[in-house]
């Protein structure tokens, strides 16, 4: 399947995360815990399990899983957002995992290998989600699960414009975020069957002075986006994130969720990118 993606980041995503990679700490990443538990839930982990966690950033997703199975290798393109994993795996002892410096687009891991390949909350970032889609079937055994937790994009064409625009405007390295249906049909052309998705919309607030921070905004960005959420807001989008102003003038909203778990097809034709 062709990547018919028309976007692509005016900065690289290893550029934007060894940037950001300080301010990924456990404070902000506690607002993802949902789709943290959810994939781990989906994954029905086992102690014989070898794991992939693809654009693993500081290890959030790889830590949490290494305890339930046997391996973990994180994967990443950033060298300073590995660095603060490794240093999460030593201060909590553990041995079972390793980080490696590769793209999720061309993995350099063997064929076969991985009972599971988790990837959440990093899609988006992906210059070609089909490519990565393809070496996650690649290293998968016969039976292996890809788990993958991201924000998705709604169905409206104007929420999603919106979308688009704030998350290119907020991060430089963003790529896109996809519909439910456009998940569906990559995982389908790739070589998977899709078990599970499920689509959370219910509200998880995000603030917005903490989001900017996040992903290290100069004081223009945070400018340019303050009256997307405030002044020039589509009724659809304010609807849809549930964007809504605080007393103290800050914004909060929420972004919807989509959770995937799909088999690898043994034998499925796999089309380039």
């Amino acid at each position: 399947m062709a990547n018919k993606n028309p976007w692509r980041p005016t900065r690289s995503a290893k550029e934007q995360f060894n940037r950001q990679a300080t301010h990924y700490d456990a404070r902000w990443n506690s607002w993802s815990a949902e789709t943290l538990a959810a994939l781990v839930r989906l994954a029905e982990l086992q102690p014989h399990h070898t794991v992939l966690d693809a654009a693993t950033g500081t290890g959030f997703t790889a830590l949490a899983v290494a305890p339930s199975v046997q391996y973990v290798i994180g994967v990443d393109v950033s060298e300073a957002m590995l660095e603060q994993a490794t240093h999460q795996a030593r201060e909590r002892g553990l041995t079972n995992l390793e980080f490696l410096l590769a793209s999720v687009e061309q993995l350099p891991l063997p064929n076969h290998h991985f009972d599971r390949v988790t990837c959440r909350l990093a899609a988006h970032h992906f210059t070609s989600v089909p490519a990565f889609l393809q070496e996650a079937h690649r290293v998968l055994t016969r039976q292996g699960l890809l788990l993958i937790a991201d924000t998705v994009a709604p169905a409206d064409p104007t929420a999603a414009e919106w979308f688009q625009q704030v998350e290119t405007l907020r991060d430089p390295s963003h790529v896109r975020n996809y519909t439910e249906m456009e998940w569906r049909q990559m995982l389908h052309q790739a070589g998977f069957h899709l078990e599970v998705c499920e689509v959370k919309t219910e509200a998880i607030p995000l603030r917005f002075s903490e989001w900017v921070n996040k992903a290290g905004c100069s004081a223009e960005q945070i400018a340019q986006l303050r009256p997307l959420f405030e002044t020039d807001l589509p009724n659809q989008a304010k609807q849809c994130f549930a964007i809504t102003a605080t007393p103290e003038g800050d914004i909060t909203f929420a972004w919807p969720r989509v959770l995937l778990r799909a088999q690898k097809r043994y034998g499925a034709p796999i089309f380039s990118s």
